[in-house]
C-alpha cells in the first residue's frame, strides 16, 4: 500500500489571502438592503396565510349569520303555522255547528216551510217475489248499437 500523506496536496490555495493595505475596507459596512431577501419573503408569505385565514373565517362567520337567519325564518313560520292550525280548528267547530242536525231541521222549517213527516203520510209499497222487470227497447238505436248487438249475438251463437 502507498503510503498517504498531504505533500501532495497544496493547502496553501485554502488560506485566507493578505490584502494590500491601500485596498484594505473599512470595518464598519453600510447595508444597502435593510431586510434580507428571506425575511421580505417569510413576511410576504404570512400576510397572504394571513389573509387567506381572514376570508375563511370572514365565510365561517358569514355561513352562521345566513344560518341564524334561516332559523329566524322557520321559526316565524312555524308561529304562523300554529296560528292558521288554531285559526283552522276554530273554523272546523264554526262550521260544524251551522250544519248540525238541529241547525238543518231548524232551516228546512222556518225557511223552506218543510214539516216532519206523520206515520199517516208513509205509505208502504209491497211486491210479488215473482215480480218481473221488464225493459222495453225504444226505437231510437243507432248504428252502433245495432252493430254491437249483432256481434253479442253471433258471439252467443258461437259459443264463445
Amino acid at each position: 500500500m502507498a503510503n498517504r500523506s498531504n505533500l501532495a496536496y497544496d493547502l496553501s490555495v485554502y488560506e485566507p489571502k493578505k490584502k494590500a493595505a491601500a485596498t484594505q475596507e473599512p470595518a464598519i459596512k453600510m447595508r444597502r438592503n435593510p431586510v434580507p431577501i428571506a425575511r421580505r419573503e417569510s413576511a410576504f408569505r404570512f400576510i397572504v396565510t394571513a389573509a387567506v385565514f381572514l376570508c375563511m373565517m370572514l365565510a365561517v362567520l358569514y355561513g352562521k349569520v345566513e344560518t341564524n337567519r334561516l332559523f329566524g325564518d322557520i321559526r316565524d313560520l312555524e308561529d304562523q303555522l300554529a296560528s292558521l292550525k288554531t285559526e283552522n280548528v276554530t273554523l272546523a267547530a264554526e262550521y260544524e255547528g251551522r250544519t248540525s242536525l238541529k241547525n238543518v231541521e231548524d232551516y228546512a222549517e222556518n225557511v223552506l216551510g218543510l214539516k216532519k213527516l206523520d206515520k199517516s203520510q208513509v205509505e208502504y209499497v209491497e211486491l210479488d217475489a215473482d215480480s218481473v222487470i221488464e225493459i222495453v227497447e225504444t226505437e231510437n238505436r243507432n248504428i252502433f248499437i245495432i252493430i254491437r248487438n249483432w256481434i253479442n249475438e253471433l258471439m252467443e251463437k258461437i259459443g264463445a
